[in-house]
Formats: C-alpha cells, structure tokens, sequence
C-alpha cells in the first residue's frame, strides 16, 4: 500500500529532468569520483578504537571533528564556521550531580520507614537540598489523563508521584507537577544514571524542583502502603548543589557557494553526527562503541560527496553546506543548536538531506541490498527526487510503513523541519545487529553496496541542486501540518 501510494506521488511530482532522467556524462564522471576506498579510508579512521565511541564531549569526539575539518580544507571547500575556520562553536554546561552526601528518607509515625544514601537513585537538581520533615503528598497517575492536585496542595511538599501504569504517563504528569512547584519530586523507574548533562550555556537555568527517581523496588513497596493525597509520612532529603563546567563543542561546517547568480542564494544542507556513545562503563572485553555505521557512514556520505561536488569544474547551481553535527545521541544537540544558530539563513535554506546508517545492509528486518529508505520518505518532494535518481542508477528506494515515521523525530532532520525546512534522513538500514553496541565496526560495512547507493544520492543531490523548482512539503500529507506551518511562518515576509 505505501509503496503504491509513493509510486502515484513520484509520478505526480516528478516534472522536471532535474529530478527524474538518465544518468548524463557528468553525473556518470560525479558516480565515478566515489570510490569504495574512499569511503573505506574514512570509516576505518571515525569508528577506529583511537577515537574511543566519540561521546559528547571527549578528546576522541575533537579528533574526529579535526579530521573532518581536514577533509573539508583537502578537498578546497570554504570554511562555514565562525571565524573564517571551519568550526561553529556552541558554549555548553556540562552539569554533573554529586551523590556522596546524598541521603533520603521516608518516615510514618509508626516506625515504618524507606532509606537510600544514593544507591539505585538518579537525581537532577539545579540546587542544594537540605530539608527535614517536608509533609508528603502521594500522587497516583493511571494515565495522562489522570487528575492531579492544585498547585496550593501541591507547592512546598515532597511529591510521590506513583505510576501505575506506563512511562508516558509518567513523564507529562511529572512536567506538569513540576510547574506546581513541590520542594521535591521523587518517583520510582528505571534509571540509567549517566555521569552528567549537557545544556547550552546561553539557556537560562529553570527552577524546576529536585527530581529524584530511584529503582529500589522497597520504595515502591513503602509507597503502595500511603493513601491517595496528604499522607501521615514525613520526608528528609539532603542532596549537592550540581557542579557545572564550561565546555566548547563544535559543528563542522563547509560551504560549496553555487554557481547561479541567483539560486546560489539558496541553500542545501548535506548533514550527518559525528558522534556516538563512547566507551561502557563495565563489561568485558571490547566496550569500545565504534559507532561505524551509526554514524561514521553518515560522516563519509557527507564527507564523499564533499570531495565528489567540489572536484567537478561546473558547481551546482545552489550553494551547498556540507555539515556534521555534535551530540545527536545526547538528544539531537547539534542540529538544534545549528537552527537557532544558523550560518545560512533558514529562509533561504530549500532542503536539509541528513544521512545515518549508511553502510550496513544486515537490517534486522533483511537484507537491504541496491535500495535506500528515508525517515518521512513522502513527507517532502525530497522523496521523488531520490526515487528519481534511484531509477536512473538502479538504485531502489521504498518507505518503512512504521519506521519511516517513527524514526523522523529520532534524526537531526527534526530540527530543521521544527524550523519549516524540508529535511529528511537517509539511510540503508533502520535497526541492525551491534546497534549501539561496541560490535559495529567498519569492517562489518558492505562497502560496495555503500559505493552504490552514495553515488546514487550525489546524483539526486545535483539533480535537487539544479532544479528549477526547490524541495517542498507535500501538503496533502496527513502528518506535516506543524511542518508547513513552520514553513509559511518562515517566509511570511517573503
């Protein structure tokens, strides 16, 4: 049914020759100048153990950075960072929560009572806390549209938020607990307690309450004995005021000015993160996170495409960013920081393509040889165009009837396409085996296929680049409404 429905879109859609159309000579020498050991010399270099999993931030992150910015000056592209250099440079916090003073207990007048001094306890506070016999209040959540207290019962008391099913419900009852302003909030959940926190320097600090949530299944215990409401318990907590640090991280930009006196003004974004999860903690043997195919073969299509473009004597028409971001799995940082930062005006930006798991072909759902995919394949014309350039090199393209939804928000695309621009992700495959894990090394990348499908989407690059008419939201589409909101709102004062 999707694939049917795309076949009807790219025939409506695809009305110029920049878009669909045989390979022409020049495309064939652009697919000629990416060859496999190119993408081979990158990847074994971003997902080698030197760099130790790239985490943000850390020193194997900045030699990555380095070596992009290298490729970049190599290649002849202009620097598109601060300065004349090739770096945006994005002053961040790096907030951690010190436990070693911690300690939290519940008391009831009968003796009753639940401790921890920090074990299975994950806290995030923007300040010292150091309260005794705070009045409890217990808070069940069924689900999100689970009644809560008023902000007079609520403000100055130590909440229990008690979730009896689900974290969804969970996580919008906690927001909205938080602006009732509790001396401290403490709920019970997994935790993946992480070593700190990162927040632009710029962003003001919230006063949000202390958040504590804690996987001792004794809590849970204690509270399944309170009533609903005002409890007769009584709650001391002492926790450490966080320990904030000042530290630079970085966006690695070039730029390709067009070669149109007029569509140069207008721009294309090729993206991808040069970052991944670093090294674990415990565990043994390797814990190394490579991170080849997520997303070192993200790093090289950029990378690739880069050197191709900027070798050839005629330029696209459109002036083209080639950029690759820090933090993507730190919850998207770079691109967002690149929106409400951005060296190219987003007016006059006309497309974003981001490129992750570019290498593998070991989909956990089948082989994916000779095809590429895209989160919100049909949200955009950017669909059509691939599947132009897809037929001409005989390259198949196709949508994922859930993942290419669900994963549009889990890319760097969604904060260009939060600001209006029509962006998607390309990629090969969507979940494969070692995903996150320190077994994806280049060596497991299917190097020809990689070949294929990057010279495949140089051609669809150009062709976007050349075309008369810029990528669009398809507006028909029952899941951009926010998107082309966003875009009107963008160009309003066009």
């Amino acid at each position: 049914m999707i694939a049917h429905r795309l076949g009807l879109l790219a025939v409506f859609l695809v009305g110029s020759a920049s878009a669909a159309g045989p390979v022409s000579p020049a495309e064939r020498e652009l697919m000629d100048s990416i060859p496999a050991n190119t993408l081979r010399g990158h990847l074994s270099f971003l997902a080698s153990d030197l760099l130790e999993g790239r985490d943000t931030p850390s020193r194997g992150l900045d030699l990555a950075a380095e070596y992009i910015a290298s490729q970049f000056r190599r290649f002849g592209v202009e620097p598109g960072g601060d300065n004349g250099t090739y770096f945006q440079n994005a002053p961040y916090l790096k907030v951690s929560q010190p436990m070693q003073d911690f300690r939290l207990r519940l008391q009831t007048p009968d003796g009753k009572s639940w401790e921890s001094t920090g074990a299975k306890v994950m806290a995030v506070t923007n300040e010292a806390v150091d309260a005794t016999d705070l009045e409890v209040l217990k808070v069940t959540v069924k689900d999100q549209n689970s009644p809560l207290p008023s902000a007079e019962q609520v403000r100055g008391k130590a909440v229990l938020l008690y979730v009896a099913q689900g974290s969804a419900a969970a996580n919008a009852r906690n927001r909205a607990l938080q602006t009732m302003k509790p001396a401290v909030l403490v709920t019970y959940g997994v935790i993946a307690p992480a070593p700190f926190r990162l927040r632009p320097a710029s962003a003001a600090s919230t006063s949000t309450a202390p958040y504590i949530v804690t996987s001792d299944a004794d809590f849970s215990k204690f509270v399944d004995t309170l009533p609903e409401g005002l409890t007769p318990a009584k709650l001391t907590a002492k926790v450490s005021a966080p320990v904030q640090e000042s530290i630079q991280l970085r966006n690695v930009i070039g730029k390709l000015v067009g070669s149109d006196p007029t569509l140069r003004n207008e721009a294309i974004l090729l993206t991808a993160h040069y970052d991944h999860v670093g090294v674990a903690t415990r565990g043994d043997g390797d814990r190394i996170h490579n991170g080849a195919n997520d997303d070192a073969s993200g790093v090289s299509t950029v990378l690739a495409l880069a050197e191709s473009i900027a070798g050839r004597k005629l330029r696209p028409k459109r002036t083209l960013i080639f950029m690759t971001y820090f933090g993507e799995e730190k919850g998207l940082l770079g691109s967002r920081y690149y929106a409400a930062h951005p060296v190219f005006p987003l007016r006059q930006t006309v497309a974003n393509l981001n490129f992750e798991h570019m290498g593998r072909t070991d989909d956990s759902e089948g082989k994916r040889e000779g095809q590429i995919t895209a989160t919100g394949f049909d949200y955009t014309t950017l669909g059509e165009a691939l599947t132009g350039a897809g037929a001409a090199t005989g390259v198949g393209t196709w949508s994922h009837p859930r993942n290419s939804d669900d994963f549009f928000a889990r890319s760097d695309n969604q904060a260009l396409a939060d600001a209006g621009v029509p962006a998607i992700t390309v990629s090969v495959a969507w979940i494969f085996p070692d995903y996150h894990r320190p077994g994806d090394h280049w060596e497991k990348i299917d190097l020809p296929n990689m070949e294929k499908v990057v010279r495949m989407v140089a051609v669809g690059v150009t062709r976007v680049a050349n075309g008369e008419v810029a990528p669009q939201w398809v507006e028909s589409h029952p899941k951009v409404k926010r998107y082309v909101e966003a875009f009107r709102k963008l160009h309003a004062a066009d």
